[in-house]
């Protein structure tokens, strides 16, 4: 058995922090002993120590930031090499065979490696150049993805559109994010729609995602005040923790403004999200940054249609028509367009949802996720 040091950017539980605790719940303890290394206390430690997977707490600072904080680099430059210094006293009190970072917003643990002559697996589930990217390098994105490969014996990226930053090398593995079909007591679905006062058989909008102005709630907001008129008991549920309070601001204001201040309801951030997801109509996923996409796939595990916009990750997930609809285009009438497709259509949405199971099932299986991430370790595991 191998001991592998992981390194989490945060103790909360989003996207990339659900895929490697999926991950390290379903590695095989035969041949892997997982230590998960978190900046702080939180949601993503305390569901750790109730799996029985082994937590410490190491400092960790972000050495890529939102545009506005570029100014930080150097300093976190610096910060990063302390805290690599403890990561590599704690791999070595460990007897780590790897280090295995997960996400590119911290290097402290490529440092640690290369520090303890132990080889690396770097997990990036951001877009790090482009028009998508939301997440920068103080001396851009082809240094930052030079060294990512030049510290990782592999990087694995979660989709096509996340690996188009790293120039070709072998060492580049696609990973693509995976879920179980998800199963929700039927009699408990009733008090779920009663918390948000949904009447019995009123339509439900859904977003899930942080919120802040990446992730599309306004266009979702603007699409349904569009549909307003042609479904009169809609609604809008937005699930996620506020990141932005200015923009969590405007968007009750853009929900008063359209006559739907009643009707828009904010869930903050839900442990028990497949209830929220089978109480949605339809799931519109309408961000502009999306490495991957998530949200679309738990959606499709729990049996709900899915509308996304043609960004990214989403457009590995979403065969138009077939699983879900890509809006024709970015904005709440391409968003409504698709929208009204699935709400004025129940053959057509019932036909989304059998189909979402088999794309989960066929192509985005938390198994293949599992596989995938231990080929990886396999392949690195014995080299220095």
């Amino acid at each position: 058995m191998r001991t592998v040091l992981f390194v989490s950017h945060t103790a909360e539980l989003n996207g990339a922090e659900l895929w490697l605790f999926e991950t390290l719940k379903g590695l095989d303890r035969a041949k892997y002993a997982p230590i998960l290394a978190l900046p702080g206390p939180g949601i993503f430690e305390d569901a750790a120590r109730a799996a029985e997977i082994e937590t410490v707490r190491v400092p960790l600072v972000w050495w890529i930031t939102e545009r506005s904080g570029l100014w930080k680099g150097p300093a976190a430059g610096v910060l990063t090499r302390r805290h690599a210094e403890r990561l590599a006293a704690l791999a070595g009190e460990k007897k780590a065979a790897l280090i295995f970072s997960n996400s590119a917003a911290v290097a402290a643990g490529a440092l640690a490696a290369n520090k303890a002559g132990l080889p690396h697996v770097w997990a990036v589930h951001e877009m790090l150049a482009g028009p998508l990217a939301h997440l920068f390098y103080w001396r851009g994105p082809g240094r930052l993805a030079r060294f990512i490969v030049d510290h990782s014996c592999r990087v694995i990226v979660n989709s096509r559109a996340c690996g188009a930053v790293f120039p070709p090398s072998d060492k580049i593995v696609l990973v693509y994010n995976g879920v179980k079909r998800k199963s929700y007591p039927p009699e408990r679905l009733g008090d779920v729609r009663r918390e948000y006062g949904f009447p019995e058989g009123a339509p439900v909008i859904g977003v899930v995602g942080k919120i802040y102005e990446g992730k599309g709630q306004a266009d979702v907001i603007g699409a349904a005040a569009l549909l307003a008129g042609e479904f009169p008991n809609l609604n809008v549920l937005i699930v996620g923790e506020t990141r932005d309070k200015r923009y969590a601001a405007r968007l009750r204001a853009m929900a008063a403004a359209a006559g739907l201040a009643g009707r828009v309801k904010f869930a903050g951030y839900r442990h028990d999200l497949t209830g929220q997801l089978k109480i949605m109509s339809v799931l519109a996923v309408a961000s502009t940054i999306e490495s991957f996409g998530r949200t679309a796939i738990d959606a499709m595990a729990a049996g709900t249609p899915v509308v996304a916009v043609p960004y990214g990750g989403l457009t590995e997930i979403i065969e138009d028509g077939l699983n879900g609809i890509m809006s024709s285009r970015p904005g709440p009438e391409g968003l409504a367009a698709a929208i009204r497709r699935i709400l004025s259509d129940p053959s057509l949405a019932r036909s989304f949802v059998e189909n979402g199971y088999r794309t989960v099932e066929t192509r985005f299986s938390l198994s293949a996720q599992i596989r995938g991430v231990e080929a990886v370790l396999d392949a690195c595991a014995g080299s220095g």
